[in-house]
């Protein structure tokens, strides 16, 4: 068996970047020949030591200051068409599993395109809804609420929904009818990262589904030794700066319970964040083991995302070091993690509310110390570790690899 792997870029800087290289990592030291095409970036191997082949085919990704120039490729990339489907002509065999991590920064939808000759043993690991949704996330970041619009409908085009302006809207909304476009007449193999997924996925109807599987993504401590958390002060963020993750609402809360705050990323909101917020501890990008000392000091971790968020690696993986975790109610996982007692969760767009946990939170070291104490369980019950994940993965494979020779032998 040979895997291809396909990411916007090879850099672990988001949850689905991260994601994507675990994978090739575990599936190359399982023996397979992985190759991981990514659209722009260099990789984090620049030494080959993970025994990865990388081919980087130099789109141009988008970001916040990309102009409407820079945009244009981003609806369809003739260049990610071109470069896939000659890489597919030129090194496919009946043993080779493509999948599908990100693709809405530089792949953009021809990847689909390029796919879909293979399109039976293709995998398509849906980690946010950007298939579906043109903000990828079913959130209103104007009227700060979910959206409950059937997305790419007449009232979903009417609605300034967009965390930027009209025309960004705009710019979404064509390539979620380019995405609708590119998928028709074609089924593909999906993965989703949580079981409430399927619902949003299954009422779209914007395309056939081969199979429609959940796992959700794995984790493991970033650190050797539990972590002491009633016995510190401050608490931890950690995520990319960008207004969906809701780095300002965990900034705000803090600054009202008066209580320290540290925060791990990078993104278009951190200079003005730095300036309003001059109290907080910015930090920037850490590797897992400079998080996992972070986490040593921290009190609890703050996962304040505006939007519904289908998971967080950096919310698990806290829990696997024992440190407690205050976590948006929209959250998939509130409603468990509160129920396993390893978390408190709350309206995050309410400030005052948003406050009066974190003050709950530093004044009252027994609950703290309860939390701390069922998190390391619990987090056993709602993450897979990465052998157990990457186990049943390969069984996907397998059934996939199987079921395309059985339909290829049928007269």
């Amino acid at each position: 068996m040979r895997v291809v792997i396909l990411s916007d870029v090879g850099s672990a800087r988001g949850g689905a970047e991260r994601i994507a290289l675990l994978m090739a990592t575990l599936l190359v030291k399982r023996g397979l020949t992985v190759d991981f095409i990514v659209g722009d970036i260099t990789p984090d191997d620049p030494d080959g030591a993970l025994g990865i082949r990388f081919h980087v085919i130099g789109a141009e990704p988008i970001h916040p200051a990309s102009t409407m120039k820079a945009l244009l490729p981003a609806l369809y990339n003739f260049r990610v068409l071109k470069f896939v489907s000659k890489f597919i002509s030129e090194t496919d065999t009946p043993w080779t599993v493509y999948h599908l991590h990100s693709w809405s920064k530089a792949l953009s939808p021809s990847v689909f395109s390029a796919l879909a000759p293979v399109q039976s043993r293709v995998f398509v690991h849906i980690h946010d809804f950007f298939v579906t949704c043109p903000n990828g996330n079913y959130f209103n970041f104007q009227s700060n609420a979910n959206c409950g619009q059937r997305a790419l409908t007449l009232n979903c085009m009417r609605t300034a929904c967009s965390k930027r302006n009209s025309l960004d809207k705009a710019w979404r909304t064509i390539r979620g009818f380019v995405v609708r476009h590119v998928q028709r007449g074609h089924a593909w193999r999906l993965m989703l990262i949580h079981e409430r997924m399927r619902f949003a996925i299954e009422a779209e109807k914007a395309g056939a589904i081969r199979s429609l599987q959940t796992h959700r993504n794995p984790s493991e401590p970033l650190r050797s030794e539990p972590v002491d958390a009633a016995g510190q002060n401050g608490f931890i963020f950690v995520g990319r700066l960008s207004l969906e993750k809701g780095p300002d609402l965990a900034c705000e809360a803090a600054r009202l319970a008066g209580v320290e705050l540290t925060v791990v990323g990078e993104g278009e909101m951190r200079a003005a964040l730095e300036r309003r917020y001059p109290q907080v501890r910015f930090v920037g990008w850490k590797s897992r083991s400079e998080i996992g000392e972070l986490f040593g000091s921290a009190r609890a971790l703050l996962m304040s995302s505006r939007a519904p968020k289908p998971h967080s690696l950096a919310c698990v993986e806290a829990l696997r070091c024992g440190l407690p975790v205050i976590i948006a109610e929209s959250a998939y996982l509130a409603p468990e993690l509160v129920a396993l007692g390893c978390a408190l969760s709350t309206n995050v767009l309410d400030h005052e509310r948003f406050a009066s946990v974190l003050v709950r939170a530093g004044h009252d070291d027994s609950l703290v110390a309860q939390m701390s104490q069922r998190a390391i369980t619990a987090s056993r019950y709602i993450a897979p570790t990465p052998e157990e994940w990457i186990d049943r993965i390969l069984n996907e494979y397998a059934d996939a690899l199987l079921s395309d020779v059985a339909d290829t032998r049928q007269p």
